[in-house]
């Protein structure tokens, strides 16, 4: 891999309902990305080591598979976008977010585009990952507090039961 063809920076990450087995047509796009905060995990599979009465690693399978993931934080979340991410209700007029009872499950489409490094840009892309938000950090006059978001990947399967990737990385030139 030359220099260049490094993955580094985020230019934004783009969140949205999910369409039919494929990333949502209409995204949200957060730019204020918190510094360092994002961190992406690739799937990975879980093993067991069958053991023999002569040999205690006689031979290793994989039993399963833990899904990738990705971690970041966000600022200028907006009322409509937390109810997006964490469920609740917005009241525009009295510019109010309320939480909800229940922490719902949210399934969203998640584009995170890196910074253009020498006219190349990368997309990771979950069409369908389990998103899980919540307000973290703390209010002071030298910090600010941000959106925590974890995301795991889902397969997409849509209408016609076409399964698709659980995650993609599309290198751009």
């Amino acid at each position: 891999m030359a220099k260049s063809d490094n993955i580094r920076g985020v230019e934004k990450i783009e969140i949205g309902l999910p369409g039919d087995g494929v990333v949502g047509a209409t995204l949200t796009t957060f730019a204020a990305v918190v510094l360092n905060s994002l961190t992406l995990t690739g799937s990975e599979a879980t093993e067991e080591t069958i053991s023999t009465e002569q040999d205690d690693s006689y031979l290793t399978v994989n039993t399963g598979a833990n899904p990738a993931t990705a971690n970041f934080k966000l600022y200028e979340v907006t009322g409509d976008s937390a109810v997006m991410l964490m469920g609740g209700a917005w009241d525009d007029i009295n510019k109010v977010w309320s939480a909800p009872k229940t922490v719902p499950n949210k399934y969203l489409s998640v584009v995170i585009t890196t910074d253009v490094t020498e006219g190349k840009k990368t997309e990771i892309t979950f069409a369908y990952a389990k998103v899980v938000a919540k307000f973290d950090g703390n209010i002071t006059k030298n910090g600010l507090l941000s959106l925590d978001v974890q995301l795991t990947a889902n397969t997409p399967v849509s209408a016609a039961s076409v399964e698709g990737a659980p995650f993609e990385i599309k290198f751009q030139v």
